[in-house]
């Protein structure tokens, strides 16, 4: 263990006296060099996404000569968004078209298999009339994997084997015998034996979910049967995450026992003896699931086996099952060397013998290690933002506080360094979705620019966001523009109390959602900011995924999903709409939108435009050839270049570092 710490110390470079130098806007917002990187199960190579230009590209490296073997690329906006090894010599990548840096809504991902030298690429799955999903990579199978594949006329999701050389499909008799089935898991051998089945009920509000398994040693011929479970909540959170290393144990993450504050918990189904059991739940949060992401974040072993689940009440805490095992040991022996770090191991050999882990906090965008698991030795792969001077980034430090009818916000503070903490030009920089997306506490290229510029930033988790249990997002529905709002007030008017920020320099910034919320937050306490930054936001309701040509807007069941969370009559839009209410604006502002946006489009910015224009209310904007979000490095550097500009002239300079 100490000489893991070491060589990790010198390695990092830590116990360096850090710095406040002022870092050029490039390195804040450069593409990753690697964004994920997976060791092949012999361990003689690794593969890697990387970021260039509009794309996210995959490469194959020796590890032995460091040379690079291929490299895959799929054209303009095309994203290898996952990867992984088929066999030794085949690598996976699941690849899709992405408009914008903001834009996590997902795409039909095709499926493509390539040999380590680049020869017989092939696509094995084109998502057009039907969907997948990777369920298991059958460690003993080198020439096929499993997915759970629907077609856009079935009910269900069904197990197919895939060939990851030809593509053919082989259907698998042996499924839960029930419609509506929407998630499949096989345990780590690759047998399917979990299975989700979705009732809905009168409303979108109403469904429920019934658990199919199948035992392997129960005496009956291993056939499915469907586990009780006596739901106490609406359309309660059940999500299947793993298997015990044996496959005697399922896991899944559910709040379907909870009846207050609809926190979900880990829980155990034991094969051997048919009961469930809550492992553990926190008081705060629910088992963390990374924002934009999609998945919980678990902590596994070589073979698969669950070995914890973590948790971020404010930064990451780690929750390990009892296993005295290697794996295990290896891991904690990682989370307590990279001590206040976040560690995750994104892949193991067949043997367990050596593992990638990929290293994170507020101050480190990213580096990956290879280790030998039984020496502990640590060797240095690469870093996902190599220019960038993490020793002169700022810490984040989770903070919270009560909104004015009592619900507790959480939230996240970046104070420049070398600051005095105290009467400090203020930046809220609110997070978009807004239901379900949440900040955490990580690395956030644009609150680190602001905090190195000497702004203090604050990012809240308002009412509605993921993360803090099904109340309390419950509590943001139909609350848009009102207590959603309110909680970003509350936040603004907690910082100037503490003494925080200077209430005469304070300034409010986001995107998307977020950008909805900045120029409500001007026109709803038009004396509260001097200034906002609106970045790809909604900006007039009447057009909200109606009209507007949004992607978002597809599907039968849009307008009730609208009703539901936000409102259900043109009154109701209205009220909350800032392109109808631009005259309350005192703030000045500074507008940035995609001409190529799909999801929030450009009659958005239009409508606010034509609104300000009719008042005769100057403000800056910018418009570039992008999607949600810019995703091109040079038009963010013109974009948080002309940020620093607006914001020295409104609030003034930062604090000096």
């Amino acid at each position: 263990m100490k000489q893991l710490l070491l060589v990790l110390l010198c390695v990092m470079g830590l116990g360096a006296t850090a710095t406040a130098a002022e870092i050029p806007i490039r390195d804040f917002f450069e593409h990753a060099e690697v964004a994920n990187m997976k060791i092949s199960p012999d361990g003689s190579h690794v593969a890697f996404t990387y970021e260039a230009g509009t794309e996210v590209r995959l490469a194959v490296m020796n590890l032995a000569s460091k040379k690079i073997t291929a490299s895959f690329e799929f054209g303009d906006q095309m994203h290898v968004l996952g990867f992984a090894w088929g066999n030794n010599e085949r690598v996976l990548m699941q690849v899709g078209k992405v408009t914008g840096n903001l834009d996590n809504m997902g795409r039909p991902a095709h499926l493509y298999a390539a040999n380590i030298d680049g020869k017989k690429r092939q696509q094995i799955f084109e998502m057009q009339r039907s969907s997948f999903n990777i369920i298991s990579l059958l460690p003993d199978d080198d020439r096929h994997i499993l997915i759970a594949k629907r077609h856009f006329t079935d009910t269900s999701v069904r197990a197919h084997l895939l060939d990851i050389y030809t593509g053919d499909l082989k259907y698998l008799a042996d499924q839960p015998d029930a419609d509506n089935i929407y998630r499949l898991m096989a345990d780590n051998s690759g047998a399917v034996r979990i299975g989700l089945e979705f009732v809905e009920g009168d409303t979108i509000d109403d469904g429920q979910v019934i658990l199919h398994v199948k035992s392997t040693n129960d005496g009956n011929g291993g056939k499915w049967k469907k586990v009780a479970l006596s739901s106490k909540r609406k359309s309660p959170t059940l999500d299947p995450v793993g298997f015990s290393s044996d496959n005697d144990k399922a896991y899944f993450v559910s709040n379907y026992d909870s009846k207050e504050g609809g926190l979900t918990g880990l829980f155990e189904y034991s094969f051997s003896t048919n009961t469930v059991r809550l492992v553990e739940r926190d008081k705060v949060v629910d088992v963390y699931e990374p924002s934009g992401i999609g998945g919980v974040m678990t902590i596994n072993g070589h073979d698969g086996g669950l070995l914890g689940v973590t948790y971020m009440p404010g930064k990451l805490e780690y929750s390990f099952l009892p296993d005295t095992g290697k794996d295990s040991v290896f891991i904690k022996s990682l989370v307590n060397a990279f001590n206040g770090q976040i560690v995750d191991v994104t892949s193991f050999t067949a043997d367990g013998t050596k593992a990638i882990a990929h290293v994170s906090s507020d101050k480190n965008p990213g580096e990956f290690y290879l280790f030998d698991v039984q020496s502990m030795k640590a060797k240095f792969l690469a870093s996902r933002l190599p220019k960038l001077d993490t020793k002169s980034l700022a810490s984040v430090a989770p903070v919270e506080f009560d909104a004015r009818d009592g619900l507790k916000i959480h939230g996240y503070l970046t104070l420049p360094n070398n600051s005095s903490g105290k009467n400090l030009p203020l930046v809220m920089n609110i997070h978009g979705g807004p239901f379900g997306i949440r900040d955490d506490w990580g690395f956030h290229s644009d609150s680190q620019f602001l905090a190195n510029r000497g702004y203090a930033v604050l990012q809240v988790n308002y009412r509605g966001s993921g993360g803090y249990g099904d109340d309390f997002h419950r509590a943001g529905w139909r609350q848009w523009g009102r207590k959603m709002q309110d909680d970003v007030t509350d936040a603004t008017q907690w910082a100037i109390k503490q003494g925080i920020a200077d209430p005469n320099r304070v300034c409010i910034y986001g995107g998307s959602y977020g950008g909805y919320a900045t120029l409500w937050g001007v026109i709803k306490e038009p004396d509260l900011y001097k200034c906002a930054v609106g970045y790809v936001g909604v900006y007039d309701m009447l057009k909200f995924f109606n009209g507007d040509g949004s992607d978002a807007s597809r599907g039968d069941k849009m307008d009730e999903w609208i009703a539901l969370h936000i409102g259900d009559t043109e009154a109701e839009l209205r009220e909350i709409s800032p392109a109808q209410h631009v005259d309350r604006i005192k703030a000045d502002l500074l507008i940035a939108h995609g001409k190529n946006d799909v999801r929030v489009t450009m009659p958005h910015f239009d409508s606010l435009k034509a609104s300000l224009d009719k008042i005769g209310k100057k403000f800056d904007w910018m418009v570039k050839p992008e999607g949600h979000g810019y995703y091109q490095l040079e038009n963010r550097v013109a974009l948080y270049g002309e940020m620093e500009k607006f914001l020295k002239k409104n609030i003034g300079e930062g604090a000096k570092q």
